[in-house]
């Protein structure tokens, strides 16, 4: 077998889990993983959640084909996604906005794992593969569990990181939006147990910027994006061998605006249940909105669990 499986018997899981929509949850190891080119000494990946789902489709993730045109996405949850994958598909189709406008991001840009741990009519896996080439995927999948053939196509990656704050306050409103059924403060105490999707968060990030010889990856950062979008745009079109006039980049940087975004229902998606009244995909698309969000209790829950986590001060401006 090539995962670990194993209950989360945390306590305070345990008791709110009926309520909180989470009876599903599990923890699932990687016990292959001697083919990922990582710079950590004595590496043993972590126990990543997600929902009994993933034993239903585990033999489609370590089969899933890579091919060397492929476009992929890479992130832990609420990281700036689906702001990253709209710039990086205009930039690599030539800017053709009628285009995007036209299809759902969801179909232009598939969700490889999503069967992993929400229930699909088809699997994503198959989706992902009869997808037209050339092929925009997007993960949250860990290094740990990255298809076998990632590593060895090392198709063009893009991945994509957020201040743990910001994280923690948009996925819980994502969370909310789908099936959550708890408080936020059950929610961040449950978030820094590691226990909501692709939790572990600190190593997901941690390990990708760990790894060696994959110049096939650029890493970028919400915050980058939020002030720098210019900058971070022409890092991209270079990365992908691409270049523009000023004028049409006026264009993109117009597209890619939070009023812009926040408007377009081809990258807004809307909830999967009707019956829910809550706040839309694309939120405030803020810096730091968590300021606003959160009380000092829970500002000093998340550092102190920033602090835990990430002892090693060079790693921990990752997270500023």
């Amino acid at each position: 077998m090539s995962f670990e499986y194993t209950e989360i018997t945390d306590p305070l899981f345990v008791e709110n889990k009926g309520q909180t929509g989470e009876d599903d949850y599990i923890m699932v190891r990687a016990k292959q993983y001697s083919h990922v080119p990582i710079k950590i000494p004595n590496w043993t990946p972590q126990a990543h959640c997600y929902t009994t789902l993933f034993k239903q489709y585990e033999q489609e993730l370590l089969e899933a084909e890579v091919y060397p045109d492929d476009v992929w996405v890479i992130s832990y949850p609420k990281s700036g996604t689906t702001w990253t994958q709209e710039m990086v598909w205009l930039i690599c189709n030539d800017l053709n906005f009628e285009a995007a406008r036209a299809e759902s991001l969801q179909i232009r840009f598939p969700f490889l794992d999503v069967s992993l741990i929400h229930p699909t009519d088809t699997s994503s896996f198959e989706r992902a593969k009869n997808t037209p080439r050339p092929r925009f995927i997007k993960t949250h999948l860990p290094v740990s569990m990255l298809p076998k053939r990632y590593w060895e196509v090392k198709p063009k990656t893009i991945h994509i990181r957020r201040n743990p704050k910001s994280v923690a306050v948009s996925y819980f409103f994502h969370s909310q939006g789908i099936h959550y059924r708890g408080s936020m403060d059950t929610f961040l105490r449950s978030f820094v147990r590691e226990h909501q999707f692709y939790s572990p968060y600190h190593a997901h990030v941690i390990e990708y910027h760990e790894l060696q010889d994959c110049d096939n990856i650029l890493y970028l950062s919400f915050e980058e994006m939020k002030h720098y979008l210019p900058s971070v745009v022409r890092k991209v079109c270079e990365f992908f061998g691409k270049a523009y006039s000023k004028p049409e980049l006026e264009l993109l940087y117009q597209h890619l605006s939070f009023k812009s975004m926040r408007d377009n229902p081809t990258v807004n998606y809307k909830s999967r249940d009707p019956t829910k009244k809550g706040e839309q995909f694309i939120r405030k698309g803020e810096a730091e909105g968590w300021k606003k969000e959160l009380t000092p209790e829970q500002i000093q829950l998340l550092d102190e669990w920033t602090k835990e986590k990430v002892p090693n001060p060079e790693q921990r401006k990752l997270f500023e």
